[in-house]
């Protein structure tokens, strides 16, 4: 891209000193965001996903660290930031909409209330003038009557109604920036499909960049024009979504996409990713999918493989690239064999 990144995160590494060790939850992640664009981080749980957004907006509990690396937003350097001035940032130019509205949102004040707090700490207008904000925002994200829902608490609210409210408290100052940390996670179909159309149409509206995380292949596919596929703490595999999931490289993100089931192939054999995500207190030496991947070697148990350009704007962190595609054929073989 010729654009200047928004965003720009290199080899950044976050760990956690906890009572059983230290845990290297991201280490040696790097991307970029450009305005106006959808980047899509995706990956099992626990592989670092929503810490390398957290590690963004400095908003770390006290067991974690920033231990190396570097994040640029909007030509700053972040991590040198004053915390009285990051906090400014938080919510005008950065925002997030967390996994869980109910443990976001303060039961004990009004849905309302959190919107106007929001718009008074980041905007120079009266308390009226916040409120007619906040509700304007309530219409956009599609809550009925928000003259009303402006004076409910969140537990009067259903799971869609306060992920809409969280989106509305996220967009009150309009930032450059949105980090959505499995936003559509506990809705039901009907309701995700709702919050990803609205979060597509704000985001023509606003001009803002969006950081999608999720593990959700389908949101992916939906919204991001490229992405990021995070194992183990580490990104494995880094380019466009339509190349993603046309042409993956990396056997851990082929394994991903064979995972999906395809609705018109009922005699279909899902691919099935052997073992567990390693505990992060003791990752594996060399590649970290090495205890799971069926073309690893040697090499692969001692070394680490780095995040390189295999094609044009298609990085790949794999020592097995080319082997890659006999074992597709063989699998395949095996497929038709089987049905």
């Amino acid at each position: 891209m010729d654009k200047k990144p928004l965003l720009k995160v290199q080899d950044l590494k976050t760990y956690f000193h906890t009572d059983d060790g230290l845990v290297k939850a991201v280490d040696g992640v790097s991307f970029e965001v450009y305005p106006g664009e959808t980047l899509g981080i995706v990956g099992e749980s626990g592989c670092g996903k929503s810490v390398t957004s957290l590690s963004v907006m400095r908003l770390l509990d006290e067991k974690g660290e920033i231990a190396g690396g570097s994040i640029t937003f909007n030509g700053e350097d972040v991590l040198a930031i004053p915390e009285e001035k990051m906090m400014k940032i938080r919510g005008n130019d950065m925002a997030m909409i967390f996994q869980e509205p109910m443990t976001a949102l303060n039961p004990v004040f009004t849905i309302g209330y959190q919107i106007i707090e929001a718009i008074l700490l980041h905007q120079k207008v009266s308390s009226e003038e916040a409120r007619a904000m906040a509700i304007d925002m309530l219409r956009k994200v599609g809550i009925p009557e928000p003259e009303k829902r402006v004076d409910e608490y969140p537990h009067e609210l259903s799971g869609g109604m306060r992920q809409r409210a969280m989106i509305a408290m996220s967009l009150s100052c309009n930032p450059k920036i949105l980090f959505a940390d499995e936003p559509t996670t506990a809705l039901d179909v009907t309701i995700q499909a709702q919050i990803l159309e609205l979060m597509l149409s704000l985001q023509k509206e606003y001009g803002m960049s969006i950081v999608m995380i999720t593990h959700d292949l389908g949101v992916i596919a939906e919204l991001a024009e490229r992405v990021a596929v995070m194992y183990a703490g580490r990104i494995v595999e880094y380019a466009d979504v339509v190349t993603l999931f046309k042409k993956p490289k990396h056997p851990y993100t082929w394994g991903l996409m064979n995972a999906i089931p395809k609705i018109d192939d009922e005699k279909e054999i899902l691919y099935n990713i052997k073992g567990v995500v390693p505990d992060p207190l003791s990752f594996p030496e060399g590649c970290r999918f090495n205890t799971r991947c069926p073309l690893a070697k040697d090499k692969c148990f001692t070394d680490v493989p780095p995040l390189e350009e295999f094609e044009k704007d298609h990085f790949v962190a794999c020592f097995r690239i080319n082997e890659l595609e006999e074992m597709i054929k063989s699998e395949r073989e095996g497929e038709l064999s089987a049905k």
